[in-house]
């Protein structure tokens, strides 16, 4: 018992301090955050290359953290009837890792960049939730793949809905694009298999 709470207790704590920066983000109005953002005081604009940049790696970090999370979907192919599909899961399997660690390193200078230049904007609550959530979720990852535990395990994936749900809340649209695009790739492969299985059935009959 005591082993399976110094598991999960990591686990409540990250739930607990993230979900405060998400209440506080929605009752958080700074009194001197500007809403003309990016410009000066005598009007003159400021050059934007480098936000826009710095929000494309968090696009970036969103895309590859999904492609990460992928591997609990694809993992159930590795039996696929389709050599592909099962070398694709295996792949799948292997950029796990690298996936995870490239999302945590691409919010960190997506944050940083944003904690710099306009520090009093409440989307950094929400950003340092799912980044907090994430660096957890490496850490357990880090564990896991030197003990092989289902406690580890479980503590690993429920790490991985929390952060899908803070990053959902911080990135909105483009995060509900990225899940409807695995989403769509899963059930379409899952349909071209069960076709292929109902066809092979009835040759055999």
């Amino acid at each position: 018992m005591t082993k399976i709470i110094r598991v999960y207790f990591p686990v409540i704590i990250t739930a607990s301090i993230s979900i405060t920066f998400i209440i506080v983000s929605l009752y958080y109005h700074p009194v001197h955050h500007h809403p003309d953002f990016g410009k000066i005081s005598d009007k003159r604009p400021v050059r934007k290359e480098g936000r826009g940049l710095f929000k494309l790696l968090g696009n970036g970090a969103v895309l590859v953290g999904a492609l990460s999370f992928s591997w609990y979907l694809f993992k159930k192919k590795l039996k696929s009837p389709y050599l592909i599909i099962k070398i694709a899961a295996k792949k799948a399997y292997h950029i796990h890792t690298y996936a995870g660690w490239a999302a945590l390193i691409l919010i960190a200078i997506h944050g940083g960049y944003f904690l710099i230049t306009d520090f009093k904007n409440k989307n950094n609550l929400t950003g340092a939730a799912a980044f907090f959530i994430l660096l957890s979720l490496a850490v357990y990852g880090f564990i896991l793949k030197r003990k092989k535990k289902k406690t580890l395990r479980i503590a690993h994936f429920c790490l991985s809905l929390m952060w899908i749900a803070a990053i959902l809340i911080h990135g909105g649209g483009f995060v509900i694009a990225c899940g409807i695009t695995i989403a769509v790739l899963f059930a379409g492969i899952t349909l071209v298999e069960k076709k292929t299985k109902r066809m092979s059935k009835l040759n055999n009959a």
